[in-house]
């Protein structure tokens, strides 16, 4: 009977340990543990992006093709002067 009963309260130890402990541990866990940080979200990715796309912008305006083709007339041609 005291082993039997031994056995009872051993179980009962457990079914707590699984039902009360895991499920608080599994919650602290999330509730505290941090979130790692994604690569490209890193500050030194962020930096790298921004220079990249400031690089770009700074490209893009100097590198302009020249205007070659002929401006449209701002009248059109029966209300021009002729001269």
């Amino acid at each position: 009977m005291i082993t039997h009963l031994a056995h009872y309260e051993t179980s009962l130890f457990w079914g707590w340990v699984l039902a009360m402990v895991v499920p608080s541990v599994a919650l602290l866990r999330l509730a505290l543990w941090p979130d790692p940080i994604p690569s490209q979200n890193s500050v030194g990715a962020i930096r790298a992006r921004i220079e990249r796309e400031r690089r770009g912008a700074a490209a893009d305006t100097m590198r302009l093709p020249p205007v070659t083709v002929p401006q449209a007339a701002r009248r059109p041609a029966h209300r021009r002067v002729a001269a």
